[in-house]
Parts: C-alpha cells; structure tokens; sequence
C-alpha cells in the first residue's frame, strides 16, 4: 500500500523534488558549458550533417555521474596514433534547460531541436579543459519519481574535431579549440 500521507504526483510534491535536485545539482556540480549545434549543410537523401557550426555557449550545472574519473578505454595507442577515447557521463536538472536554454536557442535559426539536449551538441567540462559530444540522451532515468521526470542524463564522448566551426567568444573555450584542432 502507497503512504497515504503523500498524494504520489501532486503539483506540490513534484515541486518540492525539483527545487531538491537543482540544489543538489548546484551544490556538488560542475558548472559546464552547453554548446548547440547548428546545421548548415545537410545531405537531403541520408541526412549526413555535412556542415555545422557552434556559435553558443551557455553555462549550466552539471553532475558528474562518476566519481572515480573518466569512463571510457582512456588513452591508447592504435595503428591512428595516440587516441583519447574519455566518456563522460552528466546530470542536468529538466527544469533549469527548459527555463534559461531552451528560450535563448528556440529562436536561432538551423538549430532543430531546442526544448531538450540533443545528440551531436557539444559540452565544454572546464575541469580537464576537454570537449564532449552528447551521444545520448537518457531522459527517463530516474524513471518517473512522482509521475514526473526531473533531469537530462546526458552520456558523452570525447570529441573528435573535424570541419566544424566553432567560435563561441568565450576565451576558454575557444582557447582549447585552437591547440586541439
């Protein structure tokens, strides 16, 4: 039997949870930078990004899933060269993204999908100087505390430099994309 003291998904309730997690989020975070991408050029018969660029960065709290560093194989050394293969995994709070980014992204203009992170956008983890493709989205983890879901899992991968542009006026940032690329 549910606790009859509590209404499991009341407005309130689902509340309370959301005000909790953004300050746990704040307290044991990391603030990172979200990078959109905007596609340029598009391939119309198997829609391959061709061009894209990142002109946006804005900061956000993260969680970093796991404590005892980068996930991933590391670093390596294949028939390629030396390959950082680092993955990162991040908590963002649903709220905070659809409250301060989504606003500033919905009206920018090749940016298809602003009212979540998408796969392909990228994050700049100011605490190795490293950039982070968003290969996945997990948006039902937890799964539905209080009828509701509460945060962004975002599962990432060190990002492999290619023809993109990335210019975002943060010196930061654009400080490791000229050494990297």
């Amino acid at each position: 039997m549910l606790n009859p003291f509590f209404l499991q998904g009341s407005s309130g309730e689902q509340g309370l949870l959301q005000d909790l997690i953004n300050e746990q989020l704040r307290m044991y975070g990391v603030e990172v930078y979200y990078m959109p991408r905007k596609y340029m050029t598009k391939n119309t018969v198997i829609e391959e990004v061709i061009e894209s660029q990142f002109e946006n960065a804005y900061p956000i709290e993260a969680y970093v899933s796991s404590y005892d560093g980068y996930g991933g194989q590391g670093t390596i050394l294949s028939k390629f060269g030396i390959q950082d293969l680092d993955d990162l995994t991040l908590v963002i709070s649903k709220e905070r993204f659809e409250n301060y980014i989504t606003p500033l992204i919905k009206n920018i203009s090749n940016i298809e999908l602003s009212t979540r992170p998408k796969e392909g956008d990228l994050i700049f983890f100011p605490l190795g100087n490293k950039i982070f493709e968003i290969k996945y989205v997990e948006h039902e983890s937890p799964f539905y505390q209080l009828q509701k879901n509460y945060v962004y899992e975002l599962r990432c991968e060190l990002f492999r430099y290619g023809d993109e542009v990335i210019d975002t006026d943060i010196d930061t940032i654009d400080d490791v994309i000229e050494d990297y690329g």
